[in-house]
């Protein structure tokens, strides 16, 4: 019978390093997710997983055989662990018993289709760039750029995106050269800001479009100002000074679908 790996073991370890350690994760190439769920996506987007560390507890469990059945079948390496182990590996405390060890899929700007790109301009939160990246894949958006800010692999940005940074296209730039590559392919840019002077319906979301989403307190950077088309400001007749990234984003993602789905802009 396999013994369990122990928190002790070089693979446990190496888990614990690249969920918390953005160097690790560039150093390597590598990254981490946990749970059953987005163990599941991964295996359906074909992700290259690096090896798979589950407790005999989830093996027991139906939904957790034929997961690693599958697993076993892609020809992911699996490693049964302790329980004491697969904590250790997690950055969460509830791993649902398992960890995963994946190489992200790397994208260039030319690799992004046509259609509405957001540009997250120094965003910090992670909770905010997980949010954006699961409303731009489920609205229809052709790609994200990550000009710096917040690591993408950043496990909480990998949780938040619930399986969606599996499948869209995203691609670290820095936003002037991200911008000017855009614009040089056609692409209209607008960036969001509180100040903005045009509605997001007077904007022309249409076809191939770029959105500037600012840092959460300082907003989009003078670079991004002055490479944009148009400035957009969400009107807001309530109370609140200002909303959410993520949220300010998604809506303006969704105007972008609007526009593009239904006769008529106004």
């Amino acid at each position: 019978m396999t013994q369990p790996l122990s928190p002790r073991n070089q693979l446990v370890q190496q888990a614990r390093q690249l969920a918390r350690s953005r160097q690790a994760r560039e150093e390597t190439g590598l990254a981490v997710l946990e749970g059953v769920r987005l163990a599941e996506e991964a295996l359906a987007a074909d992700l290259e997983l690096e090896y798979v560390l589950y407790t005999a507890e989830l093996a027991e469990k139906e939904r957790g055989a034929r997961l690693l059945s599958a697993l076993s079948e892609s020809g992911a390496p699996l490693h049964l662990v302790t329980p004491e182990a697969l904590e250790r590996a997690a950055e969460t405390r509830t791993p649902q018993g398992i960890v995963a060890v994946f190489r992200p899929r790397h994208f260039g700007l030319r690799d992004i289709p046509r259609g509405l790109v957001v540009v997250l301009d120094n965003l910090q939160d992670p909770g905010n760039l997980g949010t954006v990246i699961r409303s731009l894949e489920a609205l229809g958006g052709a790609g994200l750029v990550v000009a710096g800010g917040v690591d993408p692999y950043n496990p909480k940005v990998v949780r938040g995106a619930m399986g969606s940074l599996f499948r869209l296209p995203v691609v670290k730039a820095g936003v002037k050269e991200a911008l000017s590559a855009l614009a040089a392919q056609g692409r209209r840019v607008y960036v969001a800001d509180a100040g903005g002077d045009l509605a997001p319906w007077a904007a022309d979301l249409t076809g191939d479009a770029v959105l500037v989403i600012g840092n959460e307190g300082a907003g989009p950077s003078d670079a991004a100002r002055l490479m944009a088309s148009g400035v957009i400001s969400i009107p807001m007749p309530g109370p609140t000074e200002s909303l959410n990234a993520g949220v300010a984003a998604s809506l303006l993602i969704y105007e972008a679908l609007r526009q593009r789905t239904l006769p008529g802009r106004a």
